[in-house]
């Protein structure tokens, strides 16, 4: 009898060891991705920032001329008060230092990050000698924006990642003998989840990452970043009707939510301003294109995209900037993104006037230099709108926030 039971007992507990050991071998795996991922996360959002703190305080001719004319305290006065839209920087300040030789370099410090900037005129041909700009970044502020509860920074213990910030995981995975237990509930769970994770978690744009980028984006401009929201949902639905399938519908959308990025390096008083901007604030706010492809350019994940960002005000009879682009020179997902930024603009709401109904909308952007098949496609489907459904793999928090 004892015979009998031998190999099935062994076979039985075998097969839960391996099981378990599965369970747990999947929880270090899933971990390790995890930890990765808000490495990825960090990396993106802080050099987003220091992009955004050079290209908005220091690399212009203000700045610069202050710093020349050596009238420090209004330089200082002038990129604080610039730096005050940004949630992540504590301190930014102009100090004596040896310039990077590229635009930024990030030097972790205890618990706080210190970017460190060169200071150029507009066009970046002349740079000030022996004078730097500073911006300084508590570093578990930044892992907030990540991860909130999984993760700390520890100096003692942490396992270094990007800039050589030192993280450790506030939990601790479930113990070996804890898996075997529930080995036998769970097998089939556990299996399912390793697959699913797979399938989901292999690519960082549909993770932390780009939730972190728009996050930030968010605490830099709210209605900017409110506006890509809902250009990035309508772009999805016009790119659905054109038959937009798979990588390209996705490009279409990651785009379209990163297509304002860039104003988070023009001054917050331009992009809030109630009224028609002067010549020189009109300048600066058509930078922002330019600026958002350079941050897109900056990133391997985003850089297939920077032309569609780059182009999308262009306009079908050139009128459009920075390259005054016609026709079919200009990318056909910057023409749809350009449709839907121009419909949502006067649809929504703004400081400096009340949103029009969306017949009203449609009958100016007839007589606009806009791809008017697609304005038409728009035009045609906009009913459909209240029952449309994003795909799974856009950011789940992200709400539509449109009303036909």
């Amino acid at each position: 009898m004892k015979r009998k039971l031998f190999v099935p007992i062994t076979i039985t507990l075998a097969s839960l060891l391996l099981i378990g050991l599965l369970i747990y071998s999947i929880q270090r795996h899933i971990a390790g991705r995890n930890f990765e991922s808000v490495n990825d996360a960090l990396s993106s959002i802080i050099e987003i920032q220091a992009y955004a703190f050079y290209n908005g305080c220091l690399s212009n001719n203000q700045t610069y001329n202050l710093v020349i004319q050596g009238e420090f305290a209004e330089a200082n006065a002038l990129v604080q008060k610039a730096t005050d839209s940004f949630s992540l920087i504590d301190l930014a300040e102009i100090v004596e230092g040896k310039p990077p030789s590229d635009s930024f370099d990030i030097i972790m410090d205890g618990e706080l990050l210190r970017i460190e900037c060169p200071i150029r005129n507009d066009d970046e041909t002349a740079i000030v000698q022996n004078m730097i700009g500073v911006a300084i970044i508590q570093a578990q502020r930044l892992l907030n924006t990540v991860s909130a509860k999984d993760f700390r920074i520890d100096l003692a213990h942490g396992r270094k990642t990007t800039y050589g910030i030192p993280i450790s995981a506030n939990f601790t995975g479930n113990r070996l003998w804890d898996s075997i237990i529930i080995a036998l509930l769970t097998g089939f769970v556990a299996i399912f989840i390793f697959q699913h994770f797979y399938r989901n978690a292999n690519t960082f744009l549909d993770t932390r990452g780009l939730e972190s980028i728009i996050y930030l984006f968010e605490q830099t401009e709210r209605i900017s970043a409110s506006h890509s929201r809902n250009v990035a949902m309508l772009a999805l639905f016009v790119g659905k009707n054109l038959g937009f399938r798979g990588k390209r519908l996705k490009d279409l959308y990651i785009a379209a939510l990163l297509h304002d990025i860039g104003k988070i390096g023009i001054p917050n008083n331009i992009l809030t301003k109630n009224g028609k901007l002067d010549p020189c604030e009109f300048v600066q706010m058509r930078q922002h294109p330019a600026i958002s492809a350079r941050i897109l350019r900056s990133f391997k994940e985003f850089e297939r995209l920077s032309p569609i960002v780059l182009y999308h005000h262009e306009r079908e009879d050139g009128s459009g900037y920075p390259e005054g682009l016609t026709g079919r020179d200009i990318p056909f997902e910057s023409k749809i993104i350009a449709v839907v930024d121009v419909f949502e603009a006067l649809i929504g709401e703004r400081p400096y006037r009340d949103p029009i109904c969306p017949l009203s909308a449609f009958q100016k952007m007839r007589s606009m230099p806009l791809d008017q098949k697609i304005v038409s496609l728009l035009m045609d489907h906009y009913g459909e709108l209240d029952g449309f459904r994003p795909p799974r793999w856009a950011l789940s928090y992200s709400p539509w926030m449109l009303t036909s």
